[in-house]
C-alpha cells in the first residue's frame, strides 16, 4: 500500500458490489476504517443501508469481502499449530479440500468493546478486525490498540486494518446499527467513559440483569465484557482469544456465523478443571484447563454474534496459559 491512498485501491469496489443503487436510498449509518499504518489517515465512512435485523447483517459481509480484497498469504504452519492447540488434531502435513478451504476463507473477529446494557442506553460498540491476523503475520495496528486500551482494556492489541462501530440491542426486539463518525474517535468520547464505568461497576447485581436478558447460564458472580483490567497473560488462536485478571478467565470464541436467536443452540459444560463449548452442533472447545475453577460461577454470553465464556479461578494465582497440556 503507498502512503498517497487512505484506503486500498479495491475498497472502492467492495463498496459498490455490496451497497446496491436500492440501498443508497436508506438513511445507512457512519463507521470510522482504523489503517494499520500510522500514514495512513483514519476514515470515517458511510454505508448506505438501514441495517436493523442482526440475521441480515450485510455490513459484515461488506466486512469480509474488505478484508479478501487485502489479500495476504496465512502462514499454514501457524493456523495449523493453532487448530492443534485448540482441539488437539495434528493436521499437519495433511492436504485436501476441506484444508484448502480452511486456509483460503476470510472472516471477521468481532471484539465487543461497550456491552449494551440499560445503563448505557443499550448502545454497544465493538472492533472487527481479519480473524487471521496471526496466521496472516499482519502488523499491530497501533492506534486501534492504543484507543481500546484507554477504554481500559490494558494489553489489548489488534491487528491490520480494522474497523469500530456502534450499534443499539435492547437485548429482546430491537437491534440496529447506528452512527460512529470521527468525533467518536477519541479518548475522551462518551463511549469510552461508558466502557470505564461499565468495567468499575460490573458486579453481580448489576451484570446479574444482563445474564439474564442475554442467554447467559449457571450463577453470576462477576462477568467481564472484555478484557480485563490489569491482564497478565493471554492468548489467541484461530478460533477463540482468552485473557485474564484477577480470578476470572474469559474466552471469546471467533465462530462467525452465530446470531442473537442461536442461544438454544448454544451448550456449555463447565467442569472443575474442563470446559466445553457447542455451538450450533459444533464443538468449539473440548479441553483440560491450565487450572481448577469454580464451575458454579461461570457464566457464558452470545452478544453481537460474539460468543463469550468467563471462568471463575478456583485459587488466585496467574496462568501461563489456558490448557493444561499446551
Amino acid at each position: 500500500q503507498g502512503t498517497s491512498p487512505q484506503v486500498p485501491p479495491s475498497f472502492a469496489q467492495v463498496e459498490r458490489s455490496v451497497h446496491s443503487p436500492e440501498a443508497c436510498a436508506a438513511m445507512g449509518f457512519k463507521y470510522v476504517l482504523i489503517p494499520c499504518s500510522p500514514n495512513e489517515e483514519i476514515k470515517e465512512l458511510e454505508y448506505h443501508e438501514d441495517i436493523v435485523d442482526l440475521t441480515k447483517d450485510s455490513y459484515r459481509e461488506f466486512i469480509e469481502k474488505y478484508f479478501s480484497s487485502l489479500g495476504g498469504s496465512v502462514d499454514r504452519s501457524v493456523l495449523l499449530q493453532q487448530l492443534k492447540e485448540r482441539t488437539g488434531c495434528d493436521l499437519q502435513g495433511k492436504d485436501g479440500p476441506d484444508i484448502d478451504r480452511l486456509l483460503t476463507a476470510t472472516s471477521v473477529e468481532i471484539f465487543p468493546v461497550l456491552l449494551p446494557t440499560k445503563a448505557s442506553g443499550f448502545i454497544g460498540v465493538s472492533v472487527y478486525c481479519d480473524d487471521k491476523g496471526i496466521a496472516k503475520c499482519l502488523e499491530e495496528n497501533p492506534r486501534m490498540s492504543a484507543m481500546i486500551q484507554a477504554a481500559g482494556y490494558t494489553g489489548q492489541t489488534f491487528r491490520g486494518d480494522c474497523f469500530i462501530g456502534r450499534i443499539l440491542d435492547d437485548n429482546e426486539d430491537e437491534w440496529r446499527r447506528l452512527d460512529f463518525s470521527m468525533k467518536d474517535v477519541s479518548a475522551d468520547a462518551d463511549w469510552v467513559q461508558m466502557v470505564k464505568s461499565q468495567r468499575a461497576n460490573r458486579n453481580v447485581g448489576d451484570m446479574g440483569s444482563l445474564a439474564k436478558s442475554m442467554g447467559m447460564k449457571n450463577n453470576v458472580a462477576q462477568i467481564n465484557p472484555g478484557t480485563m483490567a490489569d491482564a497478565e497473560s493471554k492468548g489467541e488462536t484461530d478460533q477463540y482469544c482468552w485473557r485474564q485478571a484477577d480470578d476470572e478467565v474469559e474466552v471469546t470464541f471467533k465462530k462467525d456465523d452465530l446470531e442473537k436467536g442461536d442461544k438454544k443452540l448454544v451448550k456449555v459444560t463447565f467442569g472443575r478443571q474442563k470446559l466445553k463449548v457447542e455451538a450450533k452442533g459444533e464443538v468449539l472447545f473440548d479441553a483440560e484447563l491450565f487450572a481448577p475453577t469454580q464451575p458454579d460461577e461461570a457464566i457464558w454470553t452470545l452478544a453481537d454474534g460474539v460468543l463469550q465464556v468467563t471462568l471463575t479461578k478456583a485459587e488466585s494465582d496467574s496462568w501461563s496459559r489456558l490448557l493444561k497440556n499446551d
